[in-house]
């Protein structure tokens, strides 16, 4: 019988540590991908947030000012945008690192224009965001048919 000199050894071997390391790898490898993801969802949402929040001030505007079809055209007056947005201002950078284009209040028929964001819906996460020539556009410019498909609302005019 062959006897060791140290069988009371203590500690992990070198293979039950790197098979530990392996498993962590392992799980950080699926983890971060899902995050940075999420973290792209968020930022797209966030952006629709401040689009909506300013396209809504918009509206406000035109009816206070009593836009008509056929009106004079609104020049943007970011002090009266912010005036009914709460918490944001119109100047403030977009959360995915986008950068808005708000427009004037109205086009000359009288509708109001559609604000946008350079952010692009692949940066966004994809599903949350809607695009349209590579802008970031505000959710309520788009119509969903029968079969589900989002379609541009041909009656919007988009800031250029």
């Amino acid at each position: 019988m062959v006897k060791y000199a140290n069988s009371n050894r203590k500690g992990f071997t070198l293979v039950e540590i790197m098979i530990v390391l392996a498993i962590i790898g392992l799980i950080v490898s699926i983890a971060v991908p899902a995050f940075l993801k999420n973290r792209r969802d968020a930022q797209g949402s966030a952006c629709n947030g401040q689009l909506d929040s300013i396209f809504s001030a918009k509206e406000q505007v035109a009816f206070k000012l009593n836009v008509r079809p056929g009106g004079p055209v609104i020049a943007l007056d970011t002090d009266q945008i912010n005036s009914y947005m709460r918490g944001t201002d119109v100047t403030d950078d977009c959360p995915g690192g986008g950068a808005y284009t708000v427009g004037d209040i109205n086009d000359a028929g009288g509708q109001v224009i559609v604000p946008v964001c350079s952010m692009s819906a692949d940066d966004a996460g994809g599903g949350v965001t809607f695009e349209e020539d590579g802008l970031h556009i505000h959710r309520r410019s788009y119509e969903q048919d029968a079969a589900g498909a989002y379609t541009r609302n041909a009656a919007y005019t988009f800031a250029a």
